[in-house]
């Protein structure tokens, strides 16, 4: 994967790509169609504005690709027997009936999703005053940084890239505001509403990040005390007691 010129180049070899996957970037696998063993081909891939992952949204990074094999996946046949190999299921009902529940289950952890994200954008628009372009700089900067530790926590060098960071900087200036006003918001439910976080629902909070990153609590803990972070953590919580008080009290209405 290459930048623009000037831009120094990150390479990754023995990467495995599966057409059609959803983690794939736009258009991506349109450009791989019909390469031969051997063949390599650079192309520029524009991440549109509206892309669900803010921290790409907006920039534009250009790839160089070289294959190396190609190769087909061969499914198993449906039947009891792949139903006993995937766990302790007695047949192939049995496995779609669990698939079936962890679906409608994914479907309503989704919806819920976008419901809160409307929420949040309904709730900013609520703000009467322009707010303050240092706290909208300053989760800009938030969010650059988190997406900078995602590229590291995939062994990806954030210099090397091939990102232009200018354009991913001013992408994130809307969505940025947006979250800022949102919080001001949120803030003052919870203030008006008593709205608080306990320390055993932080220590929660903390357990779940801890196992998302492999580390333990106690580290985690006293990487947020060393720098700070442990307010962050309350706010965080106490906001999502906000939005939880006010999603209680929304009207949905259907288009």
């Amino acid at each position: 994967m290459a930048g623009d010129p000037g831009v120094s180049k990150d390479s990754h070899t023995g990467v495995d790509v599966e057409l059609g996957s959803k983690a794939n970037p736009p258009g991506f696998d349109a450009q791989l169609l019909g390469l031969e063993v051997g063949a390599t081909k650079s192309f520029p891939i524009r991440y549109p504005t509206d892309y669900p992952i803010g921290e790409l949204a907006g920039t534009s990074v250009s790839y160089t690709v070289t294959v190396k094999g190609l190769k087909r996946r061969t499914l198993p046949a449906l039947d009891d027997e792949f139903a006993k190999d995937m766990g302790e299921f007695e047949n192939l009902d049995a496995l779609t009936a669990r698939v079936r529940a962890d679906l409608e289950h994914e479907a309503g952890h989704t919806a819920d999703r976008e419901v809160r994200g409307a929420l949040m954008k309904q709730i900013a628009t609520r703000v009467p005053f322009e707010v303050p372009g240092s706290l909208v700089e300053r989760e800009i900067e938030r969010r650059i940084e988190d997406f900078a530790q995602r590229l590291m926590d995939q062994g990806i060098d954030p210099r090397q890239a091939g990102i232009d960071w200018t354009a991913f900087r001013e992408s994130q200036h809307g969505v940025a505001r947006e979250a800022v006003a949102a919080a001001m918001v949120l803030d003052e439910v919870a203030r008006r509403e008593k709205l608080d976080v306990t320390e055993a629902e932080a220590d929660q909070e903390i357990g779940r990040y801890a196992e998302r990153t492999g580390r333990t609590a106690a580290a985690v803990r006293a990487a947020l005390e060393k720098e700070g972070g442990l307010s962050r953590v309350y706010a965080g919580l106490r906001r999502e007691k906000s939005v939880d008080y006010v999603m209680a009290r929304a009207t949905i209405a259907s288009e």
